[in-house]
C-alpha cells in the first residue's frame, strides 16, 4: 500500500510528466475486475497484472511492453483472441479422461472448434474440481462439467448431455458482452479524460474524485459491487462535455448566462452518451444527477435529499472537494482542512449529505489534513 496515494495516482503523474511519460507502467494489482483494469489502462499503463501471478507470466509482459516501447503500433482495443464474423468460436477440452472428453468434444463439435491445447480459445472445460492448466489466460472462461447429473448441493458443475453446447455457448457470449463493456468503459473513459484536458486545472480530476468517492464508500461500509459503481460513475460523470464546445470548456472568464446554461446540461449529454450502453446503465444516476444539491437547487431535475442516492451524493462530495484542492484561474487551491470546513457550511445550508461530509472528514484528519 502506497500512503495517503495509490498507484493510478502515481501512473497519472509519471504520464502527465513529459520527462517520465515514455517509461512504461504495468500494474501488479490484487484487484481483478472489469473496472479497476480499465481504470488502470485509462491512467496510461501499458498493462495490468491480477495476483497470484506466474514469474514466467510477468517476465514475459515485461518483455512484450518494452519491445512494444521500442516498436510502437496502433493501440487496439480489440482482442487479439477475438474471431471474424461468422468463424466459430474455440473450447478447449481440458479433461484427463479420454472417454469423457471425446464425448465432449462430440458435444461441442457442431458448434465450435475443438482447439489444441496450444492454441487461443475463447473457453475451456474442465472435468469437476480438476486443476485448471496453468497456460490459460487468466480471465479465460472455464465451464466445469460432471458424467453425473446435475446436482443442487454442486450447482457449478453442469452435465455433459445434449444441453451442453448451448451452456457453452451463453457462457462464450457472456464473455463478448464483458469484452465489450471493458472495451466501451476503457473508450469512453479516454474520451472523458481527452476532454479535460481542455481545462489544464481539471487533469486528472476524475481519477481524484474516484478514489476519494471509492475511499468515502469504503468508510461508510458499501459492498464492492456499489464501490465499482462509485468508481466507474465519477471517471464519467462528465463525460457529456464531449459535446460541449470545446471554446467553452477551455474559457477561463466569467460564463454568460447562455454559457453556463449549456455547461449545466451536461449531465444530460452524458446520460444519452452512455444511454446506448445497457451494461453501463447502473452509472446513469451518478452521471446525471451529480450536480443535484439536497435541498433541491441543484441541477438538472432539481432533485431534494430522498430522491438523490447515496453513490451519487458521494460522488457530489468528493467532486467538490477535490475541486477545492485544485488552484483555478479565479482562486487559488486551499488545504485539506479548509476545505471540509467549506463542504460543513453547505451541510448547515442544506446542500450536501452531512454522513458523507463526516466521513471524509474524518479520512482527512487521519491523513493529516490531506
Amino acid at each position: 500500500m502506497l500512503p495517503d496515494t495509490d498507484g493510478y495516482d502515481v501512473c497519472l503523474r509519471i504520464k502527465s510528466n513529459g520527462a517520465t511519460a515514455p517509461i512504461p507502467v504495468i500494474f501488479l494489482s490484487a484487484r481483478g475486475e472489469v473496472v479497476d483494469k480499465v481504470r488502470g489502462l485509462s491512467c496510461g499503463a501499458a498493462d495490468y497484472i491480477t495476483k497470484p501471478f506466474q514469474a514466467a507470466e510477468l517476465l514475459a509482459r515485461i518483455d512484450a511492453v518494452l519491445g512494444h516501447a521500442r516498436n510502437p503500433r496502433a493501440p487496439r482495443l480489440v482482442r487479439s483472441t477475438e474471431r471474424a464474423a461468422g468463424e466459430r468460436p474455440v473450447v478447449r477440452v481440458a479433461i484427463a479422461d479420454p472417454p469423457l472428453a471425446t464425448h465432449v468434444g462430440q458435444l461441442l463439435a457442431p458448434r465450435f472448434e475443438i482447439g489444441a491445447p496450444e492454441a487461443p480459445a475463447d473457453v475451456v472445460v474442465v472435468e469437476g474440481n480438476a486443476a485448471v492448466p496453468a497456460d490459460l489466460n487468466e480471465d479465460l472462461p472455464i465451464v466445469r462439467v460432471t458424467a453425473g447429473r446435475a446436482s443442487e448441493d454442486r450447482p457449478d458443475l453442469t452435465p455433459v448431455d445434449g444441453q451442453l453446447a448451448r451452456i457453452v455457448d451463453l457462457v462464450v457470449r457472456e464473455r463478448r458482452l464483458d469484452s465489450d463493456l471493458e472495451a466501451g468503459a476503457e473508450a469512453l473513459i479516454v474520451l472523458a479524460s481527452a476532454i479535460a484536458s481542455h481545462d489544464r486545472p481539471g487533469q486528472g480530476h476524475g481519477e481524484r474524485v474516484a478514489a476519494r468517492a471509492v475511499q468515502i464508500g469504503r468508510a461508510l461500509g458499501l459492498d464492492d459491487s456499489a464501490r465499482m459503481t462509485i468508481r466507474l460513475g465519477a471517471l464519467l460523470k462528465d463525460v457529456g462535455n464531449a459535446r460541449l464546445p470545446a471554446s467553452l470548456l477551455a474559457k477561463q472568464g466569467e460564463l454568460t448566462a447562455e454559457e453556463r446554461a449549456m455547461l449545466e446540461r451536461h449531465p444530460l449529454l452524458g446520460e444519452e452518451i452512455l444511454g446506448g450502453f445497457k451494461r453501463l446503465s447502473g452509472l446513469l444516476p451518478i452521471v446525471r444527477h451529480h450536480h443535484e444539491r439536497l435541498d433541491g437547487t441543484g441541477y438538472p431535475d432539481g432533485l431534494r435529499a430522498e430522491q438523490i442516492p447515496l453513490e451519487v451524493r458521494i460522488v457530489t462530495v468528493a467532486d467538490r472537494f477535490e475541486a477545492l484542492l485544485t488552484d483555478r484561474p479565479d482562486r487559488p487551491g486551499v488545504s485539506g482542512t479548509e476545505a471540509i470546513r467549506v463542504l460543513q457550511a453547505s451541510v448547515s445550508r442544506g446542500e450536501l449529505d452531512a454522513a458523507v461530509v463526516a466521513a471524509l472528514a474524518t479520512q482527512v484528519r487521519s491523513t493529516g489534513g490531506g
